[in-house]
């Protein structure tokens, strides 16, 4: 008798999509007792010509990478900057995040919901906002991601954090995503992040201050994969339901090469 088959979303060498037998399946995967506590959601940066990652004498360097790749501190791969990443946006927020300064041992402090707390902050020559007790904040966007696969048949979570020179970059991406509309019950409204698909990439910029990589990102189309969007929904309910929390050691601090 012929066995039924089914499609998982695991890429085989070569690009396509493996596929194996319901009877491979029947015990499960092996991930069953994974929790929260397991995982981590990654961020998605820019690798800067100072990043541990371009060290070779450093426990964190990646043969091959490059300043301007994109890097996923998760898997703690590089992935080209020019070519970019397929991203599925599916929540934002925006966090005034506490650091203490490097010289004082660096380090997050605290996440600040409310721009009230720059009112507590006076400007340094940098531009950064700094408290009393001599930690900054830094005023940071925070896109939740799905980073997929060029056929939308692999997908992963990650965050995307704009802050100081970005936060200009993250205004646009946050208006594209204003611009999108779907029709309901009649009616045009916003759509859900998740319906559409974006295309991160990097790019050179510089200033009187210096020069580094930053954010280029735009519409790739709508997203085609209705498991995608599933997914992207189940994200963002879980984000909501306040499940899904970046760890305090994946939090990368502003880099002093990108100047504020």
């Amino acid at each position: 008798m012929a066995q039924k088959t089914s499609e998982v979303a695991v890429k085989a060498e070569g690009g396509s999509v493996a596929v194996i037998t319901d009877d491979l399946l029947e015990l499960g995967t092996g991930l069953e007792h994974l929790t929260q506590d397991d995982t981590t959601v990654p961020y998605l940066t820019i690798l800067q010509a100072l990043s541990p990652q371009l060290n070779k004498n450093d426990g964190k360097y990646i043969q091959g990478a490059e300043q301007g790749n994109l890097y996923n501190t998760g898997l703690g791969d590089a992935h080209d900057g020019e070519e970019g990443i397929i991203v599925v946006p599916c929540y934002y927020e925006k966090r005034y995040v506490e650091w203490q300064p490097r010289e004082s041992g660096g380090g997050k402090v605290d996440d600040h919901m409310s721009r009230d707390i720059l009112a507590e902050c006076t400007k340094n020559d940098r531009g950064q906002f700094v408290l009393q007790n001599g930690n900054y904040i830094a005023e940071t966007a925070n896109f939740y991601v799905m980073i997929c696969s060029e056929d939308e048949s692999q997908w992963s979570e990650a965050v995307i954090a704009m802050s100081s020179s970005q936060l200009s970059k993250a205004k646009k991406w946050v208006m594209q995503l204003k611009t999108r509309k779907v029709q309901h019950n009649g009616q045009m409204v916003d759509a859900p992040m998740f319906m559409y698909k974006y295309r991160v990439k990097t790019v050179a910029e510089q200033n009187d201050r210096g020069s580094w990589y930053g954010y280029s990102i735009g519409l790739e189309g709508p997203t085609i994969n209705p498991d995608i969007m599933k997914e992207g929904k189940k994200f963002l309910g879980m984000i909501k339901g306040g499940e899904v929390v970046v760890k305090e050691t994946e939090v990368e601090e502003p880099s002093d090469e990108v100047p504020f």
